[in-house]
């Protein structure tokens, strides 16, 4: 881990000759993904000039879920949330390496910033929906979803980037961040970017620089540098692939830190043959779920990133999910992880992505277990031995091996019977450079670097070890209530 990489090498200075345009702001925000466009939204609605930087054509989102605790709307819903309880679960997941002064920077925002995002969505028309639901489970869950509909993390990046375009921010897509400007041990001053003719140009700070440019996923070496061996080549879940460290880099050569690793890496469990179907969303509900030596290994009903902790330590990273026709009226009962009010992520289960799963061949299906069985080809015994056992378990309300909540144990029993093989990817890195409360990035000895702020997946300190699935949306929350906080900061700095 302490070796030098070459992304830790600086670039050498870019010449002043070869800078061909400056500009002066007052706020440079780098990366245009929802940190960025809350952050320069914030910026400039608190009177500063704002120029937001991206490197790809347009903005960037992803996801589905906006976590709240007592949002306006939760509160006319009667929805409440142990804010306290909340924080305990953030920082154990976390092992209690996270900053808990960072986390409840969150929790003491994110509401008032979703009441702000509720205002921006009304004056647009864009309706905004509650699922409060939770389940039954080992683990404490909350009621702290928002979805921004039609096209929930779409249509909110379109809202911010239209009231920051109303509002005056300047936007320069396909002018990616080169370098920030420090002199020394003195304030970050601006950046560097490239802009499309190749050309250098010079963004001058006044006040402050925010990076938002999310995490390094598809920077292969800084995943081996910084994430644990197990998940260092898994592949990444999502496109385009702009995420490659950028921001967490620049700030690193002008002395900033970054979180210890190994870093949090929030995984998700997919189909080992991934289409437009979208069959892993049934596949991955908690069945049955056996290794390539046909063997049960996990209680099937864990979040997320630890169903994929259990999954990756299989040979290979590939299992199989198994489960008979009952699936339609089982599945309520399975809630999945993502809410149990089917009817508000209707997609997960819409009849025509399983049968053109079907149709593609992958997912398998057999009138009998034993013809299942051989087209898995897995070891029969062991495959045969652990549906008997796991149906034994179900009919006796009782998991004994592993412990799974009874509610989601079901009987293998029913033709047809189906089998999907199930792997694990990773939707993002959620570590980055150290911050304080103020959204400020620290260096090695925990000063602040004056000038530089950070938020979003650019942003360390809060995120460690798993990504708490209990808490849904959080990182997106993290997202827009940082980059708010960053830029009204940003603005408020005295020079």
């Amino acid at each position: 881990m302490d070796y030098e990489a070459s992304f830790e090498i600086p670039l050498p200075p870019v010449h002043p000759d070869d800078i061909k345009e400056r500009v002066d702001a007052d706020v440079v925000v780098v990366g245009c993904g929802i940190s960025g466009l809350t952050a320069a939204l914030s910026a400039t609605e608190a009177g500063g000039r704002t120029i937001l930087l991206e490197k790809s054509a347009s903005y960037n989102y992803r996801g589905v879920h906006n976590a709240a605790l007592a949002s306006r709307m939760q509160k006319e819903a009667g929805i409440k949330n142990d804010r306290d309880q909340v924080v305990y679960t953030i920082m154990e997941y976390g092992g209690y390496r996270n900053d808990q002064r960072v986390v409840k920077a969150w929790a003491d925002n994110c509401d008032q910033v979703m009441d702000w995002l509720l205002d921006l969505a009304k004056a647009a028309g864009i309706k905004v929906i509650l699922d409060p639901t939770t389940k039954p489970w080992y683990f404490p869950n909350y009621g702290v979803i928002h979805m921004f509909l039609p096209e929930r993390q779409k249509t909110l990046a379109e809202m911010l980037l239209k009231y920051g375009r109303e509002r005056g921010v300047e936007y320069r897509f396909e002018t990616p961040a080169h370098q920030l400007i420090r002199d020394g041990n003195k304030r970050v001053t601006g950046v560097i970017a490239r802009n499309k003719s190749g050309s250098y140009s010079q963004f001058n700070a006044h006040k402050a620089v925010i990076l938002c440019t999310g995490d390094y996923g598809n920077n292969r070496e800084m995943m081996r540098k910084y994430c644990w061996k197990s998940v260092a080549n898994v592949p990444c879940a999502y496109s385009p692939a702009v995420n490659t460290g950028d921001g967490l880099r620049m700030g690193m050569w002008i002395g900033a830190d970054i979180d210890e690793p190994p870093h949090c890496v929030a995984l998700f469990d997919w189909s080992a043959v991934w289409k437009d179907h979208g069959i892993f969303n049934v596949a991955r509900q908690p069945w049955l779920r056996v290794d390539l030596n046909g063997e049960r290994f996990m209680n099937e009903d864990l979040p997320w990133g630890y169903e994929c902790c259990q999954i990756i330590q299989q040979g290979g990273g590939l299992v199989w999910a198994i489960w008979d026709d009952k699936w339609k009226t089982e599945a309520p009962k399975m809630q999945s992880q993502c809410c149990k009010n089917m009817t508000r992520v209707g997609r997960l289960w819409r009849d025509e992505y399983f049968e053109k799963g079907l149709a593609d061949g992958d997912v398998i299906a057999a009138p009998t277990l034993d013809e299942l069985v051989r087209k898995m080809d897995l070891p029969e015994k062991s495959v045969k031995a652990s549906i008997s056992r796991y149906n034994d378990l179900a009919k006796n309300g009782k998991d004994l091996d592993f412990g799974k909540h009874p509610d989601r144990l079901t009987t293998i029993e029913k033709p047809p019977f189906y089998a999907c093989m199930i792997k694990t990817r990773f939707l993002v890195i959620l570590s980055g450079l150290k911050i304080n409360n103020k959204m400020q990035v620290l260096d090695k000895e925990k000063r602040v670097i004056p000038g530089l702020y950070a938020a979003g997946n650019a942003s360390g300190s809060f995120f460690t070890q798993h990504y708490p699935t209990t808490v849904p949306g959080l990182t997106h929350s993290r997202a827009w209530t940082f980059g708010r906080l960053a830029g009204l900061n940003a603005v408020a700095e005295k020079v």
